[in-house]
C-alpha cells in the first residue's frame, strides 16, 4: 500500500478477536489514507465504516469495565520493558513513528498511553482506532490511563467531538462522539508500574481525609489540603463524563487537571487552571515516602504550557524533571505530541518541539526513567483545525470556567446525515469568542487556596452528588 492510493476498507474480524496483524493493516489504512487528497476525513467512513469503529469502542468499553480506577501493571519477567507515552493529542503520523521507535506492543515491550489521546490535532479518530485495538488484542500488554481531554468539556471545545462529525456526519458523528465518552468515562484514572512508578496524567491528588489543624497544617505543614494516598486513588470513582472536581468527582478532577510548582509549598488551588492542585516538592515527597514511589510520571504540560511558568523547565525536549527529591524519587513530565499544537496562525511563533516518551526497564528497577526524543513526521497531510484555534494554546480553565460558558453543551438535535460538506468549520459553530487566560473564581470545584473549602470534608460531611 503505498501514499496516495486508496485502500481497501476495514471489515470486523469473524469471531470479533482482534490480531496484531488486523491492528497493523487497521493503522496502515488509516495512515494511507491521510495522503490520498483533501476528502481524506470524509473518505474514513467508507474505510473503516461507522460499524466497525462502534463495534472496537464496544469492545475496548467491555475491557475497560473490568479494570479499576488504579491499574496494576506487574512485568511477568524481567525481560519485559514498560513504555510510557504522553499525550498524543490526534497526531496520529507521530503517534505512529513513537511506536516504531519504541517496537510494536508484545509480551516483552508493554506500553501504558497516558491520556489525552484526542483534541488540537487533525487525526484523533485514527489514532483513537489504532491504540483502543491495540488494547483490545493485548489487554494485559497495553494499559490506557485517562486524560483531563477524554471529557466530554474539552472534546467540544478543542475538536474531537467536530472532527467525528466532519469524518462520519453529523448524526453518526455524535453516536461516535457518545460512545466515545461512554468508554472514556471507563479508563482508569492511574496505572502502577512494579508497585514503584505511577503514571497519572496530571499530578497528585487531595485526600479525603481532613488535614491536620484544619486548613491548616497540609502536606509540609504548609497551607492547602493533606495530599491523597495510592489507596483512596483507587477506591476513587473514575469521574463520569465531566470529572469538574466537585464531591465524589474530586480526586478525579485533581488527577486530570493538577500540575507540579516549584514555588509551592504542599498543595493549594490550581489558578492556572480553575480546577485541580498545583503541589510543591514537599507534596510529592511526602506522597512517596507514605506510598513507596520513586517515580511519578505525568504528563498534560507541551511547551506551550510551561511558556509562561517562570522557573519551570520548558518542555521542548518532551521531557522535564520537575521535582528531583535526593534519596527519595523524582516527579518528571512526559509530552509525546511533537511540534505542538499542529495549528498555528501563519506568522505566528512555532516551538517545533521533539518530544518524548520514556522506558521503565527491570534492570533499572522500573523506576529510572529511560528518554527517548523524537522529531515530528513531516510533512503532515494538509488538514485544517475542527476547533477554533484562537481559544488558546494550553487548557487554561477546566469545566466550570468562563469558557465553558460559550459552549452549547449537549447535543443538539440529530440533523439527517451529511456529506461532512461543513468539513472544517474549526468549531466556530460551537465557540464564540474567548480571550483564552481568564479563570472564573467560581471555576474548578468552587476551591481557593486561602478558603477552608479548600480543605476537604469528610466522607459523613459530604451529600451525594
Amino acid at each position: 500500500m503505498t501514499r496516495g492510493t486508496s485502500p481497501a476498507a476495514v471489515t470486523w474480524p469473524k469471531g470479533g478477536e482482534l490480531t496484531p496483524e488486523w491492528v497493523a493493516n487497521l493503522a496502515r489504512v488509516m495512515e494511507a489514507n491521510t495522503f490520498t487528497g483533501p476528502d481524506h476525513p470524509q473518505n474514513l467512513r467508507r474505510l473503516v465504516p461507522k460499524s466497525v469503529m462502534e463495534k472496537l469502542l464496544k469492545a475496548t468499553l467491555a475491557v475497560l469495565e473490568t479494570e479499576g480506577t488504579l491499574v496494576r501493571v506487574d512485568p511477568s519477567s524481567p525481560d519485559v520493558n514498560v513504555n510510557v507515552v504522553g499525550d498524543t493529542h490526534g497526531q496520529f503520523h507521530d503517534a505512529l513513528r513513537l511506536v516504531h521507535l519504541a517496537g510494536a506492543p508484545s509480551a516483552t515491550n508493554w506500553y501504558v498511553f497516558n491520556g489525552d489521546f484526542v483534541d488540537r490535532g487533525a487525526w484523533g479518530a485514527e489514532l483513537v482506532a489504532t491504540v483502543f485495538a491495540w488494547k483490545v488484542c493485548m489487554p494485559r500488554y497495553v494499559t490506557l490511563t485517562r486524560g483531563n481531554h477524554e471529557c466530554e468539556f474539552c472534546t467540544e471545545v478543542y475538536g474531537y467531538k467536530k472532527e467525528l462529525e466532519v469524518k462520519y456526519g453529523k448524526k453518526d458523528g455524535r453516536a461516535l462522539w457518545r460512545l466515545f465518552m461512554r468508554v472514556a468515562s471507563e479508563l482508569p484514572l492511574a496505572a502502577l508500574v512494579a508497585d514503584k512508578t505511577l503514571v497519572v496524567h496530571g499530578g497528585l491528588w487531595r485526600s479525603k481525609r481532613k488535614a491536620k489543624g484544619g486548613k491548616k497544617g497540609g502536606a509540609g505543614g504548609a497551607s492547602g489540603a493533606e495530599v491523597g494516598t495510592l489507596a483512596e486513588l483507587a477506591k476513587a470513582w473514575k469521574g463520569g463524563d465531566d470529572p469538574d472536581g466537585e464531591g465524589d468527582t474530586q480526586i478525579a478532577g485533581d488527577v486530570l487537571w493538577s500540575d507540579p510548582a516549584l514555588d509551592v509549598n504542599g498543595m493549594i488551588f490550581n489558578e492556572n487552571r480553575g480546577i485541580g492542585t498545583m503541589f510543591g516538592a514537599d507534596a510529592t515527597k511526602k506522597f512517596m515516602e507514605t506510598n513507596g514511589v520513586r517515580l511519578v510520571l505525568r504528563s498534560h504540560e507541551g511547551p506551550d504550557a510551561r511558556e509562561d511558568r517562570q522557573g519551570m523547565n520548558d518542555m521542548t525536549s518532551g521531557f522535564s524533571t520537575d521535582h528531583d527529591i535526593p534519596g527519595v524519587g523524582k516527579l518528571c513530565t512526559v509530552f509525546s505530541a511533537p511540534d505542538y499544537p499542529q495549528f498555528v496562525e501563519e506568522g505566528e511563533r512555532r516551538f517545533n518541539g521533539r518530544a518524548a516518551f520514556v522506558t521503565l526497564a527491570s534492570d533499572s528497577g522500573y523506576h529510572e526513567p529511560r528518554v527517548t526524543s523524537f522529531e515530528a513526521v513531516k510533512p503532515r497531510p494538509a488538514c485544517d483545525p475542527y476547533y477554533d484555534v484562537t481559544v488558546g494554546g494550553s487548557d487554561e480553565e477546566g469545566p466550570d470556567g468562563d469558557l465553558a460558558a460559550t459552549v452549547a453543551r449537549g447535543d443538539e438535535a440529530d440533523d439527517d446525515d451529511d456529506d461532512g460538506a461543513e468539513a472544517h468549520a474549526g468549531g466556530s459553530d460551537t465557540v464564540t469568542e474567548s480571550d483564552g487566560d481568564t479563570v472564573s473564581g467560581e471555576g474548578a470545584a468552587g476551591i481557593d487556596g486561602d478558603d477552608a473549602s479548600f480543605v476537604p470534608e469528610s466522607d459523613d460531611e459530604r451529600g451525594e452528588e
